[in-house]
């Protein structure tokens, strides 16, 4: 009974400690795997521009394109229709992606296959969100401890106690020596 109030105990204390980190690693990792495409898209953006401003500084073509669209730049009896109107122009914002919420948990996709089966059993149970709950936390801290206290008060393996035969002999022989007082 010992072990199974023990095992108990952990059962309920480990994953109230280890859920909410597991949470917020999965969501580091997620925001990790965003930088990193934010991070290729900038490169890719330095790469487009620094091939744009070397056609700028060699190619006659470009420079005639670039004074014709920033300076208005037209030949004699030359029309130029604007193809796309001036609000279509504008940079388009980067889409957000949803934050993660507090209850739920995204494992990454390179994590083994008997992972995302545990999370999936766990989360239609409703176990997940029952240990990620930051007001039913203390109440399981407070579980576990008692159940770690119950099993060693109830049921705590019992050691046999050795008699010290010379001490405590002794002990009471000058004891009962003392007692007795001199023999007359």
């Amino acid at each position: 009974m010992f072990i199974a109030l023990t095992c108990l105990a952990m059962g309920i204390f480990a994953p109230t400690i280890l859920l909410p980190v597991l949470r917020e690693h999965c969501e580091l990792l997620a925001e990790e795997a965003r930088l990193a495409r934010c991070v290729d898209e900038l490169e890719q953006e330095v790469r487009r521009r620094t091939d744009l401003a070397e056609a700028f500084a060699n190619d006659a073509v470009i420079n005639e394109r670039l004074a014709i669209l920033e300076l208005h730049y037209r030949r004699p009896g030359e029309v130029v229709l604007p193809v796309l109107p001036r609000s279509a122009i504008r940079s388009q914002p980067l889409p957000v992606e949803e934050p993660i919420t507090s209850t739920s948990m995204k494992l990454p996709d390179t994590w083994p296959g008997w992972a995302h089966e545990a999370e999936r059993w766990a989360g239609e149970r409703g176990l997940i969100k029952l240990f990620l709950d930051p007001t039913v936390r203390p109440v399981c801290f407070l579980m576990s401890g008692g159940l770690i206290i119950a099993a060693f008060v109830l049921f705590a393996p019992k050691t046999q106690r050795r008699s010290r035969r010379d001490g405590n002999d002794s002990a009471t022989r000058s004891d009962s020596a003392v007692a007795s007082g001199p023999a007359g």
